[in-house]
């Protein structure tokens, strides 16, 4: 299980979706996507619900769940 923590200083407006892209490095660098959390400025925290394998090289979009 991996977390990662990315900053932005800038003000993103309402976020209403998020893209994540997959690269491929490694022959079988499968990873299995659960949610992804963002906390706002205001404290508030939103989740982006997936559930499911990414296996290939593409961008997944994910709407606020």
């Amino acid at each position: 299980v991996d977390s990662y923590d990315v900053t932005v200083e800038e003000d993103l407006g309402e976020i209403q979706l998020i893209k994540i892209e997959k690269r491929k490095y490694w022959y079988q660098d499968d990873w299995y996507l659960k949610y992804i959390t963002v906390k706002t400025p205001m404290g508030d925290y939103l989740e982006f619900p997936c559930y499911r394998w990414i296996t290939d090289e593409k961008e997944i979009v994910l709407r606020d769940g």
